[in-house]
């Protein structure tokens, strides 16, 4: 079929079109070895950060960070201790994490008596051996402008995978929310200084790598039952990474998102 010069025309910018957005899209790749950096991702709603906050206990580390993806995304590690401290936490982050601001579109801070649903969900799989958990990490302030240097009055921990590691504190009891049973742990977090912030662990009785669930279900519990905590206070981030003791692993995280509403 004969076909005049300006269908030809249309057809090759059409085409070069394609070619020249396959670059930009596997661009968006990155990874890091580099103690704190960050890869932001969902328009800037997440990041994955390389948290190695306890790099001062051990020599001869390494830690890394990737995302290929919104749904190919995590971290790999080798931590030569077999101490019970954690050498460090890479995560994925919404809301704060000891920065002058926020992430945008995260829906935080968020006021706790403003009963707010904070629904989230995670599916990844994990290769390691040593000593780790994969958990949540919820900080609490009793500000909406927290900053670099703003101390947490409170810590929440959702522990997911619990591989030979323990919580901080002693535990309380045996609770069911969220559709799963959790061991409780209450304890407090030394920060040096005169200063320092409560932490409250919910260990689940079996290990899982897929979870959905609503966060306002722990903070309720804290809230309202135990008396932990005031719910004048702000709720300032969602975390979920993995606290590394020692040892050596990856894990790839094929869904996550945090929905404030």
């Amino acid at each position: 079929m004969l076909r005049n010069r300006s269908f030809y025309r249309r057809f090759w910018l059409a085409a070069l079109a394609v070619l020249l957005l396959v670059p930009a899209m596997t661009a968006s790749a990155a990874s890091s070895s580099t103690p704190s950096d960050k890869i932001h991702f969902a328009n800037n709603k997440y990041y994955v950060i390389n948290n190695v906050w306890g790099q001062g206990q051990v020599q001869g580390w390494t830690q890394s960070i990737f995302h290929n993806s919104d749904s190919n995304l995590g971290w790999s590690w080798n931590w030569p201790s077999n101490t019970s401290s954690v050498k460090g936490y890479p995560s994925v982050v919404s809301g704060w994490h000891w920065t002058a601001d926020y992430t945008p579109g995260s829906g935080l801070p968020v006021r706790l008596w403003d009963n707010k649903n904070m629904n989230t969900s995670v599916n990844y799989s994990i290769k390691a051996n040593g000593t780790y958990n994969a958990a949540y990490d919820v900080w609490f302030h009793e500000t909406d402008k927290a900053s670099w240097d703003s101390t947490p009055t409170d810590e929440l921990m959702i522990w997911l995978n619990n591989t030979n590691a323990g919580p901080a504190g002693t535990y309380v009891e045996t609770v069911s929310l969220a559709g799963s049973n959790w061991d409780v742990y209450k304890g407090w977090i030394d920060a040096g200084s005169g200063k320092g912030w409560n932490v409250f662990s919910f260990v689940r009785k079996s290990n899982t790598n897929s979870a959905s669930f609503n966060i306002k279900n722990f903070t309720d519990y804290m809230i309202y039952t135990k008396k932990w905590m005031s719910n004048a206070k702000f709720v300032s981030s969602v975390e979920f990474g993995t606290e590394i003791f020692g040892g050596s692993g990856s894990i790839n995280i094929n869904k996550w998102n945090v929905n404030v509403q």
